[in-house]
């Protein structure tokens, strides 16, 4: 069949992400004798222009959407993608006769959300190489697609759960990297997305990978993804890339031997990645550097005590001052991610968070933000119930927060006094402002990476510090 398949992200702050899970679709249905043709929103430069020439250019026998996010996450300037991707399905209904297919995490976080409001012919929930190419069979046969595990379809009609985990992720093709427009990425800041496994064995009370991935892992071996780093960094100018897994550091003895691969072959690339604390340590530091990273994103979320168990976190204190330590020590950057707002926090367990992470090494950027978004099925959910801050009905597909009572006045200019004592802290409040905003250009032309490696020359320069009480 010739296909169509978009991907629908056009999200760029703080860099445009490539879609990888559309090319890991791409790369499975070419591989099955399907004809693949990709329109990469992120790339575009007037993406509803370019949707109706692709649609009158070519006669295609089916289009596939694939959604990566439902919103930006951000509790204090929330913003839906769903009208953009709303647009782009009317563009279809009103120019193709043919099957209108949904997929990617963005839907699977909310398949039924999707399937009323859209006017799709089925959605897929979970992981999509499989249940995709079971689709575009029953298509071309005119057959029922009823029963086809992970298959959603309209309201009215019978649905069923999330396709089932794919356990060998080696014997999947590639993703089509070749489709994808990477320089365009690369100049802005983005980088090739690669995967090492699926999966999530932790239980962050607010998390939806388990849902969208499991909580097993399922590892893909250290030569395949070196395989796949090395086929895409063939092309000299592909040098940037990320590692997209929910936390590449667990289990630990898989990213050791992912790094050890890499850096066996010697290959002319440079990565980031995710990482929590769990088993971080000296020896996984000093392989992640060897093996070319250069930049640590660690997801704490939160870092005092009661909150690391009140969004029942894997890892205490101990565990974050001996892996930001051992990043450190390795010469390698890192940020740390924060949080706030989580049921029963206050004010004074930011204080004591700042407290904390005063005595251990010192980040090269503290992004600290407000509220948690809330998500079906999950454990925030129940509790935002309980605490009166959403009712047993509402709907979730549309942004909806978690934010502490106790932190709910004055919340963004509370934050940002607390921010301001640091200079490699910065609150929502910064992000605002334009020579926030010019400076990350600045980074981006310079092609300095991580972004934020020099963040703490902004806060020491570029905004007056408070001193702590």
């Amino acid at each position: 069949m010739k296909i169509l398949l978009v991907a629908t992200n056009r999200e760029r702050s703080p860099y445009p992400v490539a879609p990888l899970g559309a090319l890991f679709v791409a790369g499975a249905a070419r591989a099955a004798g399907h004809e693949v043709e990709l329109l990469d929103m992120g790339s575009a430069l007037a993406p509803e222009l370019a949707l109706r020439t692709a649609l009158a250019r070519k006669n295609f026998q089916a289009v596939a959407f694939g959604i990566r996010n439902l919103d930006n996450c951000w509790c204090f300037a929330p913003y839906s993608y769903f009208d953009e991707v709303r647009r782009f399905a009317e563009i279809v209904r009103a120019r193709f006769d043919g099957p209108l297919i949904l997929g990617g995490s963005g839907f699977s976080v909310s398949p039924q959300g999707w399937m009323r409001r859209l006017d799709a012919t089925c959605g897929i929930a979970g992981e999509g190489e499989r249940a995709f190419l079971e689709v575009l069979a029953r298509l071309e046969k005119n057959q029922p697609l009823d029963g086809v595990d992970g298959v959603v379809l309209p309201a009215g009609k019978a649905s069923v759960a999330a396709a089932k985990a794919i356990d060998r992720l080696e014997d999947l093709a590639f993703p089509a990297h070749d489709l994808c427009r990477y320089p365009r990425y690369q100049r802005r800041g983005g980088f090739v997305g690669v995967q090492t496994k699926r999966g999530c064995s932790f239980r962050c009370a607010y998390c939806v990978y388990p849902k969208l991935e499991g909580r097993r892992y399922r590892l893909r071996p250290p030569e395949f993804v070196a395989d796949e780093v090395a086929w895409v960094a063939s092309n000299p100018k592909l040098r940037h890339f990320f590692f997209v897994d929910s936390v590449f550091n667990d289990p630990r003895a898989h990213a050791l031997a992912v790094c050890h691969e890499l850096a066996h072959r010697k290959l002319p690339v440079r990565w980031s990645a995710f990482c929590n604390p769990v088993g971080f340590d000296d020896e996984l530091a000093r392989a992640m550097s060897e093996a070319g990273c250069e930049g640590v994103e660690f997801g704490l979320d939160v870092a005092s005590d009661k909150m690391l168990a009140a969004l029942d976190k894997p890892f205490g204190q101990p565990e974050i001052r001996t892996a930001l330590k051992a990043a450190h020590d390795a010469g390698l950057p890192f940020a740390v991610f924060l949080l706030f707002g989580g049921p029963t926090e206050t004010w004074k367990d930011v204080e004591d968070t700042q407290k904390f992470l005063n005595g251990c090494a010192p980040a090269n950027a503290v992004f600290a933000t407000l509220g948690l978004r809330v998500f079906e099925n999950t454990p925030l959910q129940a509790v935002a119930v309980r605490d009166g801050q959403l009712s047993s009905d509402h709907d979730l597909f549309l942004p909806a927060y978690y934010l502490s009572s106790a932190m709910a006045a004055d919340t963004e200019r509370k934050l940002d006094r607390i921010a301001r004592r640091r200079e490699e802290w910065t609150s929502p409040v910064d992000w605002r402002r334009f020579v926030t905003r010019a400076g990350q250009k600045v980074t981006v032309m310079l092609n300095v990476r991580p972004q934020w490696k020099y963040l703490r020359s902004y806060g020491r320069h570029m905004r007056k510090q408070e001193a702590a009480p």
